[in-house]
């Protein structure tokens, strides 16, 4: 393969200098509460370094509806008394001046099978796993009134409990469980279980948590190409304590690309635009999501991917797992990983991720999560993504975390500044500024939607399993047919382009194939709606072909599924048809 001397260039530009230097500016700040006096000062830390390299960008503000613990403690009331520390989450419910007292029960690892085997209506609910979105849905669910969440070690981490996907509209803010919630580590809190399944466990929940609107930050700065299509690349800078490896380096590093990126600016075919997230870690991705609403036509007609970046550079991460990757752009994307890194995707595999895991039973693990600032479905933004993961054997991992590659000190007050290996955040960005400058340089955009069509039919062939006589899906499954001989014409004839306004053309038309696919494959909402911070199967309209088998045939709930069923395979097929008759017209015209 012929070497692009402006990537070998670029690779050996990396500043550790320019990157010590940043990191340890934003690290100094603390947590950077969204909304807060330190988020203005990381803001103001970003933009200078933008200045500085003479990077045009733009500082959004915004109301965000925004939530961060104030203060939190845990009493155990019996069998004995004793305090233990604690750490609160954002969206738990504020307590009374006196706390919320109750029994404990003890709920393994927070499943709704493992809420039904015991009792919970009213009480506080022990939980040997971290507070998240889906664990606090059932608690709701079941009664609960109070949760207490247990790391795997020593530390405690702040989390976020809210499903609700950005700022609330309508009447999501209901939809937000009203738990009084702290988080504890397992080193202080290790009797707590034999105590709770005794049914001797009382305790005293004492909890302070801000929630309300607050002005947030998001600068953006851009690159312009020759062309007005760009890469949004995107990385979350608010932050839990100091927040070293989540996110201070993704924020160091996507400073780099960008000033790596504008000396070779006269050279781009296609943009690129650097977002700093605020709200990620306070309103479950409210500035990612304003982003996408405020510029969703923008993002529609011009955007090419969302490349989310978050936890590079992280001590012991050294398995590169390609993540928060569309079907479309995989081939790509484990491509150049393996090429940079060494790293291919059948190592990456062993890394065990704990990131979002999907709940398909044959699409790949690979594809998005909803997690990570992955606003961007509805519009149909091709997503891309390369995490370094700390090896499962390692001491530091913990499978129960996500961020921070899997380090044990994630969301804690022991994310610290020696918790980033600069050789490994150099190394990181060697691989991101690979991919980001062959997507803006590109001639043909490495897009293949054979794969995404193996998305559907892998997830369609679990549904029909699963939903058996009810479901009828002989007219999508012929449209798949149809449309898998359209994409293998489109990429053998692809492959031949070279005339600049041929490529021009095609590129417009894998982008459209885009805007139908994604926001059907990976959300259930409408394209300018955000679906719940749940974990979900792809194609998440048909969910309810799941439980078919277990209703009444006769039951109004079995017919009232099988019509809403009916429409949304109406919506996929019309999805399909519609990416179709894009590639048919373009054949059509090219073969003239």
């Amino acid at each position: 393969m012929k070497i692009d001397q402006s990537e070998e260039t670029l690779r050996k530009s990396v500043s550790e200098d320019f990157l010590r230097k940043t990191a340890n500016e934003l690290c100094s700040i603390g947590e950077k509460v969204s909304g807060s006096v330190e988020e203005q000062k990381a803001c103001k830390v970003i933009t200078s370094k933008l200045e500085e390299y003479g990077i045009e960008y733009k500082v959004h503000r915004f109301q965000s509806y925004v939530s961060a613990p104030v203060s939190a403690s845990l009493v155990i009331t019996s069998p004995e008394t004793r305090e233990i520390e604690a750490v609160g989450v954002s969206f738990g419910l504020s307590t009374p001046t006196e706390g919320f007292s109750g029994k404990v029960v003890f709920a393994g690892t927070g499943t709704l099978e493992e809420f039904e085997r015991v009792s919970v209506e009213g009480k506080i609910v022990l939980l040997e796993k971290l507070p998240t979105p889906e664990r606090a849905t059932v608690a709701q669910k079941m009664g609960a009134k109070g949760l207490i969440c247990m790391s795997n070690g020593k530390q405690r981490h702040k989390m976020i409990i809210t499903p609700v996907w950005g700022t609330p509209a309508f009447d999501d803010r209901e939809k937000i469980p009203r738990l009084h919630t702290v988080s504890i580590s397992k080193l202080d809190g290790s009797d707590l279980i034999d105590w709770a399944k005794k049914g001797q466990l009382e305790a005293t929940i004492h909890a302070e948590t801000f929630e309300g609107w607050r002005e947030v930050l998001l600068p953006v700065a851009e690159i312009q190409g020759k062309e007005p299509e760009f890469v949004l690349v995107g990385s979350h800078y608010c932050s839990w304590f100091d927040g070293s490896t989540d996110n201070v380096t993704g924020d160091s590093c996507i400073l780099e690309l960008a000033r790596l990126l504008k000396t070779q600016q006269k050279n781009l075919r296609y943009g690129a635009r650097f977002a700093w997230w605020p709200g990620h870690s306070h309103a479950r991705y409210s500035g990612s999501t304003w982003y996408a609403d405020t510029f969703w036509q923008d993002l529609y007609e011009n955007g090419i991917s969302y490349f989310n970046i978050d936890s590079p550079g992280v001590k012991g991460a050294t398995i590169y797992v390609p993540r928060h990757q569309m079907g479309e752009v995989s081939e790509f994307n484990e491509a150049v990983t393996k090429e940079i890194t060494g790293c291919d995707s059948v190592t990456a595999s062993k890394a065990q991720l704990a990131l979002g895991k999907r709940k398909d039973k044959y699409v790949s693990s690979t594809r998005p999560s909803r997690a990570a600032d992955q606003s961007f479905w509805g519009v149909g933004l091709s997503s891309i993504s390369v995490y370094a993961m700390i090896a499962p054997d390692n001491p530091d991992r913990d499978p129960n975390v996500g961020g921070s590659g899997g380090a044990w000190w994630w969301h804690s007050e022991h994310e610290t500044f020696d918790k980033i290996d600069f050789d490994i955040l150099k190394q990181d960005i060697r691989l991101y500024i690979t991919i980001l400058l062959r997507l803006c340089k590109s001639k043909v955009l490495p897009m293949n939607f054979a794969h995404s069509a193996k998305d559907f039919e892998d997830s369609i062939r679990e549904y029909e399993e699963e939903a058996g006589q009810w479901l009828d899906f002989s007219k999508l499954k012929s449209t798949l047919v149809e449309f898998r001989k359209q994409i293998d014409e489109l990429q053998i004839i692809s492959k031949s382009l070279v005339d600049q306004t041929k490529t021009k053309e095609l590129n417009r038309v894998l982008l459209m194939i885009a805007r139908c696919l994604n926001p059907v494959l990976f959300q259930s909402k409408s394209a300018f709606e955000h679906d719940p911070a749940l974990s979900s199967r792809c194609l998440p309209g048909l969910s309810k072909a799941l439980s078919l088998k277990d209703l009444d045939p006769n039951s109004d709930a079995m017919k009232f599924d099988l019509v809403g069923l009916k429409r949304e395979m109406n919506r996929i097929n019309h999805s399909l048809l519609n990416a179709k008759s894009l590639i048919f017209n373009w054949l059509r015209d090219e073969k003239k």
